[in-house]
């Protein structure tokens, strides 16, 4: 049981790391998409849609690393069950925590600006 214990808060943890990680990359991936001011300016659609890349890539990363870093070490199979709802919880919780603080993170820029442009 104390083994569950701690798969599950390393779980948690593991994740919200993750979704900071992609976080980080989708504001680096927004600003290295060449602005192009104008009525023709496809950028902002390029934008949104590296943001949602990210975002699903983030929740099999997310699943990924707890699947072969802590489900594996779970030795008993009656626990397997009851972690894997962890899992799939915890893998959420990162990819909401991409989505609000990089929407939060844009909604705060200044208008014409990359970052704000994605949404």
């Amino acid at each position: 049981m104390a083994q569950l214990h701690q798969a599950e808060i390393a779980t948690y943890m593991t994740d919200a790391i993750v979704g900071i990680v992609f976080m980080v990359l989708i504001l680096i991936v927004a600003n290295l998409i060449s602005w192009q001011p104008g009525a023709y300016d496809n950028s902002p659609a390029k934008r949104k849609t590296w943001f949602w890349i990210l975002g699903v890539a983030s929740l099999f990363t997310s699943l990924g690393i707890d699947y072969f870093t802590w489900m594996k070490r779970i030795e008993k199979a009656q626990f397997v069950s009851e972690y894997i709802m962890h899992m799939i919880g915890a893998a959420i919780v990162g990819v909401v925590i991409y989505g609000i603080v990089t929407f939060i993170i844009c909604k705060i820029q200044k208008k014409d600006t990359k970052l704000a442009s994605m949404f």
